[in-house]
């Protein structure tokens, strides 16, 4: 039997843990592979020793699937990239003789530290993006238009429950609830929500879910709650932190609006799972979701940090039944054409060239 190998963060608080998981599972439900997780747990660490005993525990001749983000292969340091990615891969090919595909979660082809990796990625035997725009920067930066697949983020059906009832949970019975799911960070935008609050009615509230995972993330996070104790919002405002796995379909199900209100993004696995229960969903114009909406019209955008066009887009969908219908209806398109079943499908078929 051939064995896939993934290099992944792995059981741990992290959306690229989650989305390997399910394609994992998913992978599992055919009888052609083995897979062995070698689990990055020590995000950042600084010890190249940490990633070479790591690779002792994959055989020579074999594949290895890498989930590439550069959090997962070096230490963060303020103003300071250092990545031993470029190690990692040269020992699998030229000392485990493996073939490598990377899935490339999000690289900067505009940073100079980000160029350098793109030369060490092209190492892979296959390269996975999960955006048109990612795949034609890095063709644009000299990988090979062959080594390029398409493969977009999966999508876990949600389950769906009693709108009243999840709200109820929630202490938000008589409220319009907009909600932001994901790792809070200066990237995400969520101030311009609360600059615009004030201007919806009175019954409408955030909840944030999601919480912080460096000194960034914090300063951010206390940034906003310095924001919305200068305007009193006090009442219209939760913060949810980390969640249980479990508690995010009654979150969902409460929701009458997800806000995607990003400033930079290369993908994001966040909004599936707003796709996935079948809600409304505003996110700014950058690349990926502009994609999104291009082939699957299943979001409504506003322009890029404009508080006043995303005021503008919240009150649309609040005032139009219509509205909100097409964009439910489009979001069971979305996942008919992302479910696990078609992206294990898609990635069977790289490894299976791989082989033969």
């Amino acid at each position: 039997m051939n064995k896939i190998n993934f290099i992944t963060s792995w059981d741990i608080k992290c959306g690229i843990a989650d989305t390997t998981k399910s394609l994992v599972d998913e992978l599992e439900k055919y009888d052609d592979f083995e897979f062995n997780v070698c689990p990055v747990q020590k995000l950042g660490s600084r010890n190249p020793i940490y990633f070479f005993k790591l690779l002792k525990n994959i055989q020579k001749n074999q594949i290895t699937h890498i989930q590439y983000h550069s959090d997962l292969f070096g230490p963060f340091i303020p103003n300071f990239s250092l990545s031993y990615f470029p190690m990692i891969i040269f020992l699998l090919k030229f000392w485990r003789k493996n073939k490598v595909i990377t899935t490339v979660h999000e690289i900067d082809s505009n940073s100079r530290i980000d160029r350098l990796l793109l030369k060490f990625l092209n190492l892979s035997d296959k390269l996975i993006a999960h955006n048109n725009k990612l795949i034609d920067s890095m063709n644009e930066r000299g990988i090979k238009k062959d080594k390029l697949f398409l493969i977009p983020l999966g999508t876990s059906k949600g389950k769906l429950m009693d709108k009243e009832w999840c709200k109820n949970e929630l202490g938000v019975t008589k409220n319009t609830v907009l909600t932001t799911f994901g790792f809070i960070g200066p990237n995400k935008g969520y101030d311009l929500i609360i600059d615009i609050l004030p201007q919806l009615k009175e019954d409408c509230v955030l909840i944030i879910v999601g919480g912080s995972q460096n000194k960034d993330q914090n300063r951010y996070k206390n940034f906003l709650k310095e924001k919305i104790s200068s305007t009193k919002l006090e009442n219209r405002v939760k913060f949810l932190d980390f969640v249980e796995e479990e508690k995010l379909p009654v979150i969902a199900n409460a929701t009458d609006i997800f806000l995607y209100p990003y400033r930079w993004i290369i993908a994001s696995a966040a909004l599936s799972l707003a796709l996935s229960y079948e809600v409304p969903t505003i996110t700014s114009d950058l690349d990926y979701f502009k994609e999104i909406k291009r082939e699957y019209d299943c979001v409504d955008l506003f322009k890029n940090r404009n508080r006043n066009d995303l005021l503008e887009k919240i009150q649309r969908i609040l005032d139009s039944e219509e509205k909100q219908n097409h964009l439910k209806e489009k979001c069971k398109h979305f996942l008919e054409k992302t479910n696990w079943k078609v992206i294990c499908d898609e990635t069977r078929k790289l490894y299976l060239d791989l082989i033969y």
